[in-house]
């Protein structure tokens, strides 16, 4: 009996750890920050064995004397059905998405602009690639 308290306690913290969003998903295989440069999971190194080649950027402009920025990301992955997202994100929130730019070869991803506000910037850009 003891077993299956300490079996099922084990499944309840598993599918709890499952069911929590995290920004960097399991099938996310690298990507780029704004921050630090290179953003990577327990995936990135199978990405090494395909010729992958991933680069990120944040952009800005000004409107009207309003700063905006974006996060924009490009994928190369030769005969690999693959994606790329572009996003703007802040303590673990997003806030501004591409959302997943499917693609076999080249994929580019934009995310909208979001402006800076008295609070400050809407967030570092961040882009990921995965399949």
């Amino acid at each position: 009996m003891e077993k299956n308290k300490i079996y099922g306690l084990l499944l309840s913290l598993a599918v709890v750890a499952i069911a929590t969003p995290i920004i960097v998903k399991a099938d996310v295989m690298g990507g780029w920050s704004e921050e630090n440069g290179t953003v990577s999971s327990s995936f990135a190194r199978m990405s090494a064995r395909a010729t992958v080649r991933h680069t990120g950027r944040a952009e800005e402009k000004t409107i009207s004397g309003t700063g905006y920025k974006r996060a924009h990301g490009w994928t190369t992955w030769s005969k690999v059905k693959h994606y790329t997202t572009a996003q703007l994100e802040t303590g673990g929130r997003v806030n501004g998405t591409s959302g997943r730019i499917w693609g076999t070869g080249g994929t580019e991803a934009v995310s909208p602009y979001k402006p800076y506000t008295k609070n400050g910037s809407p967030g570092s850009a961040r882009t990921y690639y995965g399949r």
